[in-house]
């Protein structure tokens, strides 16, 4: 999947808003919320594994004028299943919300028959009740409660999209 492709898939023009290869450095240009600020700067190495998963699956930012606005990425765990990862800046999104939401239905989509995905999951904190609301509008199941999952010892929620493969 390229970035014309993606570009096309959110709507956007090119111009004022685009999408380049996410690199970890453009974390450094957005306002987060609370829970990923917290897990950049608290997480070891998470700069370094999110540097990983983008030379080794698929992650791009959307910029708007050359800000990003939404940091995202599949990553191939293994055949058939790939995990989502998602950080957008808090006050550029909100104007973008219904175009960034009709794109990932239909990026989840196409990467899953790009990649031929049987599953794709990700986790969200209990305590992040927008992410949990904008992960259920995407059609996401919840499968259960990963107890102690994280390196500071938190619950997690698993969410999964299941699809048929080719």
């Amino acid at each position: 999947m390229n970035e014309d492709s993606l570009e096309n898939i959110f709507g956007l023009d090119g111009k004022k808003l685009s999408v380049v290869p996410f690199k970890s450095y453009l974390l450094n240009l957005m306002e987060m919320y609370p829970e990923d600020k917290k897990n950049l700067q608290q997480l070891p190495n998470y700069r370094e594994y999110l540097d990983y998963a983008a030379e080794n699956g698929y992650a791009y930012a959307i910029l708007d004028n050359g800000k990003p606005v939404l940091c995202f990425g599949v990553s191939p765990q293994w055949y058939g299943v790939a995990e989502l990862w998602m950080i957008p800046d808090v006050n550029l999104l909100k104007q973008y919300r219904f175009k960034f939401h009709k794109g990932a239905i239909k990026f989840l989509k196409m990467i899953s028959e790009e990649l031929n995905l049987h599953r794709i999951h990700v986790t969200v904190s209990p305590n992040n009740s927008r992410a949990i609301r904008w992960i259920e509008s995407i059609f996401f199941t919840r499968e259960g409660l990963l107890e102690r999952y994280t390196f500071d010892e938190q619950d997690m929620i698993m969410y999964s999209k299941l699809y048929e493969r080719q």
